[in-house]
């Protein structure tokens, strides 16, 4: 596995309630991951190649083919952490799709895929499928409501022996043999408000994902690296509401311990600079605020460290071809 992989931070309720199902069975589900019962209860997370060990010994324990889809049934939102909480606290189901892809490495067109292709996982491919159909379908029952939303579930694996157990378990008509592994949905329910939308739990959540995913990886990438500083700086702007100090050069350097020197010449390698990375992250949180109809235009510009709103409008045009005014008209 590796090294970005295999250190991501996976939740280490995944684990524990694997122990709780199979009482008196503690050393073969931890067998081979340096873990032991006693430690859990104080863990928040454990490596992503330590969860697939436990995985992998939670499926000879089980001795059933359908052990991932029950287990799969179990892992409600707070299972999965800042992610789930992220997640069920976005705008829009569209808004808590792209989070899911974002840090839980999945890619969302349309859809919501599940890449298993990053290391060859053997027997235990479809169990992972089969516990990420769940995670992914529970969200999406969460934010719609159970079985409010015709979704279609689609597995690139032959139809398993236990192939009828998926719809009692996942409610949902499954695709086998498909081109990918996920979930698709009706592309009208991308800007459905969530529910239980809370701007302050959806950056705190954000923020916590940015920060675990920066420490593990591409450590030496650092346009990834700088692109995680600015994301997290404007995620902090929109949930403060405080007319920021824009994110100067000189201090994304220093955070990422190198020269300025240094990072220029890498940004221009890569066919970017600082100025263009922050009008990105700007615009991306320019969309996500007009959004929110308790914004005026004006605020909105004051926010993201515009002088005035001329120049709000100008910067937004030119990535849109539209004044931000038009785009919230749009959206709505």
């Amino acid at each position: 596995m590796t090294r970005g992989i295999g250190a991501l931070p996976t939740p280490a309720t995944y684990t524990r309630l694997l122990l709780q199902r199979w009482p008196g069975k503690g050393k073969a589900i931890l067998r081979e991951t340096g873990m032991r019962a006693a430690e859990l209860p104080g863990l928040s997370a454990i490596t992503a190649e330590r969860q697939l060990q436990v995985l992998r010994n939670a499926m000879d324990v089980a001795g059933r083919p359908d052990w991932a889809l029950d287990f799969g049934q179990q892992l409600g939102v707070s299972a999965h952490g800042p992610l789930g909480f992220a997640a069920l606290s976005a705008p829009t189901l569209g808004e808590g799709l792209d989070v899911l892809a974002r840090f839980a490495q999945t890619d969302r067109q349309l859809r919501l895929t599940f890449d298993t292709s990053l290391y060859p996982l053997g027997t235990l491919e479809l169990p992972i499928v089969e516990i990420l159909l769940q995670i992914g379908k529970a969200y999406v029952d969460a934010v719609c409501g159970r079985d409010a939303v015709e979704t279609t579930l689609h597995v690139s694996l032959p139809p398993p022996r236990h192939a009828k157990m998926f719809a009692n378990h996942l409610r949902s008509p499954c695709v086998f043999n498909a081109e990918f592994n996920g979930i698709v949905l009706p592309a009208s329910l991308k800007g459905l408000p969530c529910p239980m939308h809370d701007e302050g739990t959806y950056r705190a959540s954000l923020l916590r994902c940015r920060e675990a995913l920066h420490t593990v990886l591409s450590p030496d990438d650092l346009v990834a690296r700088a692109t995680h500083w600015l994301a997290a700086h404007f995620d902090q702007i929109a949930a403060d509401g405080l007319p920021p100090a824009q994110p100067r050069f000189e201090r994304l350097a220093a955070a990422l311990c190198v020269s300025p020197r240094t990072l220029s010449r890498q940004l221009a390698e890569r066919g970017t600079s600082f100025g263009e990375m922050r009008a990105i992250q700007q615009h991306e949180i320019a969309c996500r605020l007009l959004a929110d109809a308790r914004f005026t235009v004006s605020e909105i510009g004051l926010r993201l460290g515009y002088g005035d709103s001329a120049n709000f409008l100008r910067a937004f045009k030119r990535r849109t071809g539209m004044p931000p005014g038009q785009y919230r008209r749009r959206q709505r």
